[in-house]
């Protein structure tokens, strides 16, 4: 054999080696990604309040609950990818809703140029006033009425959060937020008993600027009355941490 035709399987046998490097370099990061965005088991439990602990000592595990399937990750030119609600749930009986909302550390570089900060929060800080915007029909005996959202015919609830809970986990930053809608004089079950709750969005704003009359720095719409919704179990551990509230 040649040192020319030797030398070829030796180069020829290296790019090969590359390629499968490379290759499973990719797979490796595409899996880092998955397993590294899933929720921390924090922000996966419910948050427990007096009202939900009524509720589930009412109801039991029966206790109704429900989410929607919608795209919860801002895609507009200005914000795409910004923001992400991983988790929401409606529950009825305790007239509360919770999410999980989400935003990367680039959300936060983003953040410094888009309003021209002076330097880079940390991202411990809270950063981001998160509420929700309840559509609901004034005029539910006119369907045709809803679009544009017009006053005369859809009424816009904001509601804040009664109590919010940061955790965080590689690159992301969460908070698990609760929304009583007893404290905006709204009550979720007869909404969709009477079929007037037409939308529900959580609405983003950084909290140096915050101007609820002025657009937002995202939206996410996380209940939309002609999406199916899904019925949410309460998982063990909330069940344990339900029995438990209030004992210590």
């Amino acid at each position: 054999m040649s040192r020319a035709s030797r030398g070829f399987r030796i180069f020829g046998k290296t790019l090969k080696i590359l390629f499968f490097m490379l290759i499973f370099s990719v797979i490796f990061f595409l899996f880092w990604r998955i397993f590294s965005s899933d929720n921390p088991k924090s922000m996966e439990q419910l948050s427990i309040n007096d009202k939900l602990a009524a509720a589930y000592e009412q109801d039991g595990n029966d206790l109704d609950m429900f989410n929607q399937n919608l795209d919860m990750i801002t895609r507009a030119d200005h914000n795409y990818g910004y923001f992400a609600v991983t988790d929401s749930v409606f529950i009825p009986a305790a007239n509360q809703i919770q999410i999980t909302f989400r935003y990367n550390n680039s959300t936060i570089t983003h953040l410094v140029e888009d309003k021209g900060l002076d330097e880079t929060p940390s991202r411990d800080d809270d950063l981001f006033d998160v509420t929700l915007l309840l559509a609901t029909d004034l005029t539910p005996e006119n369907t045709e009425d809803n679009l544009g959202n017009d006053p005369a015919s859809v009424k816009m609830t904001r509601v804040h959060a009664s109590s919010v809970t940061a955790d965080k986990k590689n690159v992301y930053n969460y908070r698990r937020l609760v929304f009583d809608l007893d404290e905006v004089g709204v009550s979720l079950e007869e909404l969709l008993e009477d079929g007037e709750l037409l939308a529900v969005y959580t609405d983003v704003y950084y909290v140096g600027d915050v101007n609820y009359d002025e657009p937002t720095y995202g939206t996410l719409c996380i209940y939309d009355h002609l999406a199916k919704t899904y019925d949410v179990e309460l998982s063990g551990a909330d069940k344990r941490a339900l029995r438990k509230y209030g004992k210590d």
